[in-house]
């Protein structure tokens, strides 16, 4: 079954349409969005449900997301250009590392007749994939028998550890099972490299400062939100839990000295869940933006959390995070 174009379409709609509402989304608001028949639209619906991308919550209700639809940097990201909003000023946002990463589960799903989706779950919340071109057309009862071996290999060891060590792992055990399972896994071992994500939102909002008037200014500040560096770097300091507050050269970058980073690490169960962090001038209205980033931390963890006990959430859309932040502004 292939994610083709309108399958791709359909599916973010739903996304959408859910994260904005957290109801069910049914066949007729999808009909009129692509203009497609309703028979049409629960043909694909049934499809991307077979695919492990949509589910029924109820017979008669129409489709969800599923976790792996619902990614979990989405609501980071979401959370990030809320709080660029509320500030006016640049925001970012920082995945976790691998090495706080383990297993917790790994699904295998057939998208395509030559094609397989790998779908890596960490026990913190961090969902990554990637797509295996399938040559060897890998037939759909071993698909789960890869599956079944892959979660009782592997689930619950750290992503350091599996990185490390597969290809011992390779020569020592899995070409005893099966040759087609090692293409498998060097593919999902890509999955493991420690490719931190940073994701910067509102950084137009810098423009119009005085500050970023001078050249010199204006290129330092650039130079930081393309190499990124800087700001990967940081999420390594300060403490978990708390508001990090770096002004000018307490960052020990030069192309910062002119700016003030808050960021606001979170963990859950001793695990690194991401970092969400402002960027603006040294002469930040502090009073204000210290306890907006407080407030979209704490919300954005409340979240996290809920996800992480398999309840769900009500996701809310950025009007709402933003009319519950005046709101709580105003009492």
């Amino acid at each position: 079954m292939k994610l083709d174009d309108r399958k791709k379409r359909l599916l973010e709609i739903v996304i959408e349409e859910y994260t904005a509402t957290a109801e069910p989304v049914g066949s007729l608001k999808l009909s009129k969005d692509l203009g497609l028949s309703s028979a049409t639209i629960r043909n694909e619906m049934a499809a991307l449900e077979k695919m492990g991308l949509l589910e029924q919550p109820h017979t008669s209700s129409g489709r969800i997301p599923t976790t792996e639809a619902i990614k979990f940097d989405n609501l980071i990201k979401e959370a990030t250009t809320v709080l660029s909003r509320l500030t006016n000023y640049a925001s970012y946002s920082v995945s976790p590392e691998i090495d706080d990463c383990t297993v917790e589960e790994i699904k295998l799903v057939k998208i395509g007749k030559n094609k397989l989706m790998i779908i890596l779950l960490a026990d913190n919340g961090l969902v990554k994939e990637t797509v295996l071109n399938n040559d060897n057309q890998i037939p759909d009862a071993n698909i789960e028998i890869f599956n079944n071996y892959l979660n009782y290999k592997l689930k619950g060891m750290n992503f350091r550890d599996i990185y490390d060590n597969i290809t011992p792992y390779i020569e020592n055990e899995l070409n005893n099972i099966n040759d087609n399972i090692v293409p498998l896994i060097v593919e999902l071992n890509g999955l493991l490299t420690n490719d931190t994500e940073v994701y910067v939102d509102g950084a137009s909002n810098m423009l119009a400062l005085p500050e970023l008037k001078k050249s010199e200014t204006l290129k330092k500040f650039l130079n930081v939100i393309e190499t990124k560096d800087a700001l990967k770097e940081l999420v390594k300091t300060g403490y978990d839990g708390n508001i990090n507050v770096y002004i000018g050269q307490e960052t020990s970058f030069d192309d910062l000295k002119d700016f003030t980073i808050i960021t606001y690490k979170q963990k859950i169960n001793d695990k690194e869940v991401g970092t969400i962090g402002i960027i603006g001038p040294k002469r930040m209205d502090y009073k204000k933006v210290i306890p907006t980033i407080k407030y979209i931390g704490d919300m954005l963890q409340e979240k996290i959390e809920k996800k992480r006990g398999g309840k769900r959430k009500n996701v809310k859309s950025r009007r709402e995070w933003t009319n519950k932040w005046r709101d709580s502004k105003s009492n």
